[in-house]
């Protein structure tokens, strides 16, 4: 009898399984469809000055792909279900929004940034914000092209300030009601991540329309594009000349900075960790007499001086900072800048697309630029209105930029803390340099920590805007943000990013390419 019951207790416990089983297939079965059918709603939804083009349920089976955008350059999977939105916002803001079911979602927002010029729609930041639960959007900031092309400006002032802020305020608008419309209940929080143009779009929101975010990551902003740019098209005109650096010249100086600077932070491995301790000394380049080795000439010296030097006016003051010595300047990337530059001036400024950069005169057409580009200036340091509706941001820039200079970064942040007060400031807004990288990603130091993907550790030690989620959300600041280089998915090295002006410091024992042998402290 004893063994009869015990079967007929297995079968009860497998049937009132199958029944659980059978429950929640059905449960998702029915989360599934109402999904559906509040994407299809969203067809219908009547919104301000905009229309929706499409709204659509995307089951992956297994990964739904599409083309990447012209940042990216390469197909972007999704492998869970979400619902795709497309529309435009008046006549050319066109952007989406991707929508994870219920079951899935964070309860947040989150807007992505573009780099370059924009003209598109980042993809494959959508679907990074998508994995982690977010409802996720982005712009095209109001017409098309790619992160190099500006061609897109000339004769069209407003799709200029659309670009500039305007395209990612109302996205941001817009973006709201439709999650309020498709979850029936509004995002908890609202976030926005991006880097390069991004960066600058998020220093934009800010300052322009602190009630958007709650939230913001800002890496390796611009503040000023017309000084920026012009910055980038002098030092593409300068190494066009014949004492033009080759590609292995330029090599060869950067590890002569880092090998003259690489120690003075007490460790020894290949990282300038504070460039502005590195006194170089440029003649050090030079070729001695009758020798032709691995030196340069007395004009290619002066030219690598001139690279690493600031733009000044004609009285001399200082108009925009240079690249951090140790920061490799590829000459392709010089080249390329410097027409990133003269575009802006072709098209956005003297709308002539015939204009030559040989005709510019900076003390004369940099203001010019000033007056009609205002729209891409983000350097107002005035973020009270941000601070005080308890908004958070995160800015983080690559001490080896050879684009935006991580000096102006730092310039800014002190003039946010002489405006607001330094106590104030620290309360809401903290920046992180980071030792080896390049723009925005890349580089020879630790270069991953959310900024470009997924860290190999996805927590807020590692990862910056969850390091952000638990600052909006917890009040609990960062104090250090561990940054990765990964190699073939192993990770290589670690390494404490420190709230600036505290630098990452060596204990003095212990491997150097483990985070927990440093420690924050005060310069």
């Amino acid at each position: 009898m004893l063994a009869r019951r015990r079967s007929y207790d297995a079968t009860g416990q497998s049937l009132r399984g199958m029944k659980s089983a059978l429950m929640a297939l059905l449960l998702a079965s029915g989360g599934a469809n109402a999904d559906q059918s509040a994407c299809e709603r969203l067809r219908s939804l009547q919104l301000p000055d905009t229309v929706i083009r499409a709204a659509t349920p995307i089951t992956p089976a297994p990964q739904w792909q599409i083309d990447g955008d012209t940042l990216t350059r390469g197909t972007v999977s999704v492998a869970q279900p979400f619902c795709r939105v497309q529309g435009r916002i008046e006549k050319e803001i066109e952007f989406e929004v991707w929508l994870p079911p219920r079951a899935d979602w964070n309860g947040k927002q989150l807007g992505v940034g573009n780099g370059g010029y924009s003209g598109f729609i980042n993809y494959s930041a959508l679907a990074q914000g998508l994995r982690r639960g977010y409802a996720a959007s982005s712009t095209d900031t109001g017409h098309t092209g790619g992160p190099m092309d500006a061609s897109w400006a000339l004769g069209h002032p407003q799709r200029i300030v659309d670009y500039g802020h305007r395209a990612h305020h109302l996205t941001a608008i817009t973006t709201k009601r439709i999650i309020a419309a498709y979850y029936e209940a509004p995002a908890r929080r609202g976030y926005f991540i991006g880097c390069s143009n991004g960066g600058q779009q998020g220093l934009m929101a800010a300052q322009r329309y602190p009630q958007d975010y709650d939230g913001i990551v800002s890496g390796a902003p611009g503040t000023n594009f017309p000084d920026m740019a012009t910055y980038v098209m002098l030092n593409g005109h300068r190494n066009s000349g014949d004492a033009s650096l080759t590609q292995p010249q330029m090599d060869r100086v950067v590890q002569r900075m880092v090998r003259a600077c690489d120690a003075k932070d007490g460790v020894t491995d290949g990282l300038i960790e504070h460039p502005p301790s590195c006194d170089f000394d440029f003649s050090s380049l030079a070729c001695p007499a009758n020798d032709e080795g691995d030196c340069l000439n007395a004009t290619q010296v002066s030219l690598v001086r001139d690279l690493y030097a600031p733009m000044r006016d004609s009285k001399g003051r200082e108009i925009y900072p240079p690249p951090a010595v140790g920061a490799l300047l590829p000459v392709t990337e010089l080249s390329r800048r410097g027409k990133l530059g003269a575009d802006l001036y072709r098209y956005g400024v003297f709308e002539d697309a015939n204009w030559d950069p040989a005709a510019f005169v900076l003390d004369r057409d940099l203001p010019i630029a000033w007056e009609r580009l205002s729209a891409l200036i983000s350097d107002d340091p005035d973020l009270s209105p941000f601070a005080r509706r308890g908004g958070r941001m995160i800015l983080y820039h690559g001490w080896d930029d050879s684009g935006p200079s991580p000096y102006n970064t730092i310039e800014y942040q002190r003039r946010v803390r002489e405006t607001v007060g330094a106590r104030e400031t620290d309360d809401f807004f903290r920046l992180f340099m980071v030792p080896g990288m390049y723009h925005c990603s890349g580089g020879p130091g630790p270069n991953s920590f959310g900024n470009a993907g997924d860290p190999p550790v996805l927590d807020p030690e590692h990862d910056v805007l969850m390091a952000l989620e638990q600052w909006v959300e917890h009040g609990v600041a960062p104090k250090a943000i561990i940054a990765s280089s990964v190699r073939d998915t192993r990770v290589e090295r670690t390494r404490p990013l420190c709230p600036y002006p505290q630098r990452a410091h060596y204990k003095g024992k212990g491997d150097i390419d483990r985070a927990e042998n440093f420690e924050c402290v005060k310069p």
